[in-house]
């Protein structure tokens, strides 16, 4: 009879499963806001502006880098509170709470601040609140704590019925050898 060790499902934040977990789910996040982003408001430029390149590639590749530090800074706060101990609609709930969250603070004040001091945009409020934003922003966390929460809440102490396949076929050998 063999023994086998699992790892625990709760990781912390020293665990690359932690931040892997947080960088696709921002990439996965951010493609499906900068979507919405880029074929409904046409921001993708705006958002290239702020680095001097206002041109869609330059949105895009500036909007997924934010949305990938974004979701770095949602493990942090996550991993290191009780807030970890979430489940899947807990991780989604808070996923959908960051959203608003970061169309507050950062579409509603540090954008338009950005832009403004940058020149582009047109001379944008402040604060910049518009109900788009707020639905891509959502949607953002809501699709982040989906993929983090997956990741962070499967259960890797219990065998995939592959692995409880692969473990039948061992131990009917061994019997058989028996």
């Amino acid at each position: 009879m063999s023994s086998q060790t699992y790892r625990s499902h709760r990781t912390d934040l020293k665990s690359s499963r932690t931040w892997g977990a947080a960088a696709a789910g921002g990439l996965v996040a951010g493609v499906a806001m900068g979507l919405l982003m880029h074929f409904i408001m046409g921001a993708m430029p705006l958002i290239g502006g702020l680095y001097g390149q206002p041109t869609v590639v330059a949105g895009w590749t500036a909007h997924l880098f934010h949305s990938v530090v974004f979701a770095l800074i949602f493990a942090a706060v996550i991993g290191s509170t009780s807030l970890r101990e979430y489940g899947l609609l807990g991780m989604i709930g808070l996923g959908a709470v960051y959203g608003v969250i970061l169309e507050i603070v950062a579409a509603g004040f540090v954008l338009p601040i950005w832009a403004n001091a940058v020149g582009v945009g047109g001379g944008l409020p402040v604060p910049f609140i518009a109900l788009p934003g707020f639905v891509t922003h959502v949607l953002y966390g809501v699709v982040l704590g989906a993929i983090f929460g997956l990741a962070m809440t499967r259960d890797w102490s219990k065998p995939t019925d592959v692995e409880d396949a692969e473990r039948a076929t061992v131990e009917d050998a061994e019997r058989a050898a028996e």
